[in-house]
């Protein structure tokens, strides 16, 4: 685990929680959960009133933690503190912001958020605004255009469900097969295709699988990060490309609801959307990340 310099009584609360919940029971995790709600009364009780420090939590995937650092800067000209902590756990943040031991966090994307705070029963968690977006395709080593791709050509997709879809729409979208009415990308599968002209065949692999399938296969989905770093320029090289407009896959910040509206996210706001954050994603990603301020006005 990642974290700042100095260990703020908000890091070492939510230390103590992750690591009780990484112990694998339940009702391990719940106790500590609660214990630590109890030592950090202060910290929560000062949560719902303005202040000059954002607690934050951040996923280590993808490259969420790698602009904190502009982040703490961008927010330091507002006259606020960055406290965060850095973990490899998809659980915890969305509960502990919900709870009041964090005002906000970044790791997920929207689709993924609604589904747990629905399964979860969460009330007091919203989204506050949306980061970015990372647009998947479909690739290919053999061929430079669908055009080109012949009858019978095998497809290699993700085979779990939440991303499997993705490829599915990708190919109905450039009208190449059918899928079942009224289907949402996030529950499309094989079984829901319709119609299948061009009799794909379909390879479905697990996610750490889809870059060295590409050898394997006519047209492979690959994630963005995976295609960049294999040497592709998703907007160029892609036979097919996912556009964020209408996608629930989009990145957000959540927070605590009580604090939707009020300066200090609106500062954080304003620092995810800082020309700083931008040319990082420009530098280093290419054109495999898509801003999203827009849908914030």
């Amino acid at each position: 685990m990642k974290r700042t310099a100095r260990l703020t009584p908000f890091i070492l609360v939510l230390v103590f929680m992750i690591v009780l919940a990484a112990c694998g029971k339940s009702s391990t995790a719940n106790t500590g959960a609660s214990a630590a709600t109890g030592s950090s009364s202060k910290a929560a009780a000062g949560a719902t009133s303005e202040d000059k420090v954002i607690h934050h939590v951040m996923s280590d995937a993808g490259f969420n933690g790698e602009i904190v650092k502009i982040l703490q800067k961008e927010l330091a000209k507002d006259g606020y503190t960055l406290d965060y902590v850095v973990v490899n756990d998809i659980i915890q943040p969305n509960k502990i912001v919900n709870d009041g031991q964090a005002d906000s966090n970044s790791f997920q994307h929207e689709a993924y958020f609604n589904q747990f705070v629905q399964d979860q029963g969460l009330k007091n968690i919203s989204r506050a605004f949306y980061t970015t977006f990372t647009p998947s395709g479909l690739y290919s080593k053999k061929y430079k255009s669908f055009k080109d791709v012949p009858d019978g050509a095998i497809i290699g997709i993700p085979v779990d469900p939440a991303n499997n879809g993705r490829a599915l729409f990708m190919l109905r979208d450039l009208g190449l097969l059918k899928l079942k009415d009224g289907v949402d990308v996030i529950h499309a599968s094989l079984k829901d295709i319709t119609d299948n002209p061009h009799k794909y065949k379909f390879k479905e692999v697990d996610q750490l699988m889809l870059q060295r399938t590409l050898d394997d296969v006519d047209v492979g989905f690959l994630f963005a990060g995976t295609a960049v770093q294999i040497g592709y320029k998703p907007k160029q090289d892609a036979l097919a490309l996912e556009t964020g407009k209408d996608l629930p896959y989009k990145g957000i910040v959540a927070v605590n609801s009580k604090l939707l509206g009020t300066p200090k996210i609106k500062a954080l706001q304003k620092a995810y959307e800082s020309q700083a954050i931008k040319d990082f994603y420009k530098e280093k990603y290419g054109d495999a990340i898509e801003t999203l301020e827009s849908l914030n006005k």
